[in-house]
């Protein structure tokens, strides 16, 4: 028997949100309906997985997952596998080089595609799936991400593999002990060096989008430009903090947007999709051990084509 319910939308009803009927015609609470959009076909539209958004009309029929208590827990034979680069791992945390235009989560539209599924498909194979997933209450433990690329994003990123793990180095991450490094391309011939301390805040009334704002939360941003060519930067930038896009944010708010970032006032390149941003270096304490932990990604293939684009740079 399949776990669903459903709801056909009658005439009378005319026409309604999907979060509208998941709340007010099924009885589903908030929290239920969040889990629901991260389950593979949790929330369906006439037999079409679908955001909270989505339009019903009448005679359409909207579905949603009964079994939240059970998550899905991939193995090698349900979905195309995306190699993974493996720059580090130990028994407490794994660090992957991340590509640009790879989702972290899942999210809306992106599911099987994403880093965290993928990593815990590929860990399963290595025979570690007792560390990772409590299989006698048919529950998935989740890998922590510390700290979290934005899609377009490229470079290292980091994954505990236990909660105790998780906690201590989300700690270095608060008192700064762990640190990351990004290199990225912006427009224009910024300073030499600089920095900028302007909190940053959601924007009122937009989907995923930052400002800087006197209300928003403590943001440090230290940049150093490494060369330039006729008008752009090739920058080296360290966050004592770690707000949504923080860098873009703040890059922008000096005049000096990111190649390709579109969203905060970047000009976008041919061959380039979203922002030229690539985290290159990091350092952490490893959770049990003290050992001091360095790691490194390379400039990957898009960084450099368009390096080559621009031309000559001045170190």
């Amino acid at each position: 028997m399949e776990h669903r319910l459903r709801c056909q939308i009658s005439e009378q009803d005319g026409m309604l949100r999907v979060k509208d009927v998941l709340e007010k015609k099924m009885g589903l609470t908030r929290r239920q309906i969040s889990r629901l959009k991260y389950i593979p076909d949790g929330i369906t539209l006439n037999h079409r997985q679908v955001r909270t958004d989505a339009l019903a009309h009448p005679g359409d029929t909207v579905c949603a997952a009964l079994d939240l208590g059970r998550r899905f827990i991939p193995t090698s034979d349900d979905f195309t596998r995306i190699p993974l680069v493996i720059l580090a791992e130990r028994a407490d945390w794994i660090a992957l080089a991340k590509p640009s235009g790879m989702t972290l989560h899942p999210t809306h539209g992106h599911y099987y595609d994403t880093m965290s599924v993928q990593l815990n498909a590929l860990l399963s194979d290595d025979d570690v799936l007792s560390a990772l997933y409590e299989q006698d209450q048919g529950r998935a433990c989740s890998l922590h991400t510390i700290g979290r690329l934005d899609k377009d994003t490229s470079g290292i990123q980091l994954f505990a593999k236990n909660p105790i793990a998780a906690a201590r180095l989300t700690q270095q991450r608060a008192c700064h002990q762990l640190q990351k490094e990004y290199v990225a391309l912006v427009h224009g011939i910024c300073p030499q060096q600089g920095v900028i301390d302007t909190p940053i805040a959601r924007t009122p009334d937009a989907l995923n989008h930052m400002e800087c704002s006197p209300q928003g939360k403590a943001a440090h941003t230290a940049y150093t430009r490494l060369a330039h060519g006729e008008n752009h930067s090739l920058v080296r930038l360290k966050l004592n903090s770690g707000r949504t896009h923080q860098i873009r944010v703040h890059m922008a708010s000096i005049g000096h947007p990111l190649l390709g970032d579109t969203v905060y006032r970047g000009k976008a390149m041919k061959g380039l999709a979203g922002q030229c941003l690539h985290a290159r270096r990091l350092k952490f304490i490893h959770p049990r051990s003290g050992e001091h932990i360095q790691l490194q990604s390379q400039l990957p293939e898009y960084f450099t084509a368009v390096l080559s684009k621009l031309g000559p740079v001045i170190g």
